[in-house]
């Protein structure tokens, strides 16, 4: 599989690099996607080369939502369900989106009673 990185543009202001993707199963090129805007401060003081080494290692996962968006079919019983969805609010535990949560397990080895 062929990864494609197109750097479209960089606003010094707000410190990003504006990146669009592309890959073999994709149905355009990079350039025709609209880009993306990444934070470059939190990659530190390393070269240019290795900030867009580093942004590339996200391809696989955009390039995968792009395909599917280009697949998605128009289901008109899902979309009212996704309609009926608006104004709804959703509330979960932690332990049901994290199941491994760190806080959690450091819980379990506290041996302090309660008397």
């Amino acid at each position: 599989m062929n990864y494609k990185v197109y750097i479209s543009g960089y606003i010094e202001e707000t410190q990003q690099l504006l990146v669009s993707f592309s890959n073999d199963n994709t149905e355009r090129e990079a350039i025709d996607y609209q880009s993306l805007a990444f934070d470059i401060v939190p990659y530190g003081d390393i070269s240019t080369e290795e900030i867009v080494d580093a942004i590339a290692k996200t391809a696989p996962t955009i390039c995968e939502d792009i395909v599917t968006q280009e697949t998605y079919t128009n289901d008109s019983v899902k979309s009212q369900e996704l309609r009926a969805l608006v104004g709804q609010e959703f509330v979960y535990k932690d332990v049901e989106l994290f199941p491994e949560s760190y806080h959690r397990q450091a819980s379990v080895f506290d041996t302090s009673e309660e008397l």
